[in-house]
């Protein structure tokens, strides 16, 4: 499935009531804007047509006729009926076969989804930025701790300056002596937690640069981020939607790690996972 349709079904759910209200008009009239202005469009959700020109925008298409267009030329790959996603399925009247089914198709349309959103540039960008950092601190709350951790142990291995603590008091201290040339990474499911903005501004205010893991949209941790890395969250299901987001934050981060390792000096790698072997012996 395009990047564009991905983007749009994130924004039904993440995107702001305006956002939310075309995205859901979009996809009720099966991705064809085609007999529309942005004008007609905006007369008929109750907005302006500079609402309706600034989303097309936001999709990355140059305005209105480019989003129709774009549209036009992925409609006639889109299924018929293309459902929501299955995620709501999943019953507990389900045989353990048909929850290893919907789990898989779950799990492979939400990857699918994520990786569509990545910006080539923006990995190129961020690779060189790390590879470049004196120092990369970490920072996440609760769940998203926990992809922190497994991204510190990864650029451990990598040989990079890196530093995390599960203790958020202690990421609001390690962002804030940050200094220029040094790389704040926030992961952030939500995009919006109070004491990773917190950190974000403390190392902006030393001149560190901030590069983002969370939902694509336009949350706080996205506006105030220097390069976001997205992952597409459209889940319903608050509880068990938390483990969906992990994986895709995860994976979000793998794709920058592969880029990462193509440009990292082996013997620096080498170096730290002999290290780590030594230990281990």
């Amino acid at each position: 499935m395009s990047g564009i349709v991905n983007k749009i079904k994130a924004l039904l759910q993440n995107g702001n009531p305006n956002e939310q209200k075309i995205s859901q008009y979009v996809i009720d009239h099966h991705f064809d804007l085609s007999k529309l202005s942005a004008t007609k469009l905006g007369a008929e959700l109750g907005m302006s047509d500079s609402s309706v020109i600034r989303y097309a925008k936001l999709l990355g298409c140059s305005g209105f006729p480019d989003l129709k267009l774009q549209l036009a030329a992925q409609a006639a790959q889109l299924p018929e009926n293309d459902e929501k996603e299955i995620y709501h399925g999943i019953a507990a009247s389900d045989s353990t076969a048909q929850i290893i089914e919907k789990s898989k198709a779950l799990f492979t349309s939400k990857i699918e989804q994520s990786i569509s959103l990545i910006d080539a540039d923006t990995i190129e960008q961020c690779a060189t930025l790390l590879l470049a950092a004196n120092k990369v601190v970490l920072t996440g709350i609760g769940a998203s701790a926990l992809v922190a951790s497994d991204i510190n142990h990864k650029l451990i291995r990598a040989g990079l300056n890196i530093h995390f603590n599960p203790d958020y008091h202690t990421q609001i201290v390690q962002a804030s002596l940050l200094a220029p040339g040094d790389v704040l990474i926030v992961v952030s499911a939500r995009g919006n937690t109070p004491e990773v903005l917190f950190a974000m501004e403390k190392a902006r205010d030393a001149g560190a640069k901030v590069m983002a893991i969370t939902r694509f949209g336009k949350d706080k941790v996205a506006q105030l981020a220097d390069f976001v890395i997205p992952y597409s969250n459209s889940e319903e299901h608050a509880q068990l939607g938390m483990v969906t987001s992990q994986l895709l934050m995860m994976i979000s981060f793998d794709v920058l790690f592969f880029k990462l390792n193509t440009l990292i000096d082996s013997s620096s790698m080498s170096k730290a996972l002999n290290s780590i072997r030594t230990i281990q012996n």
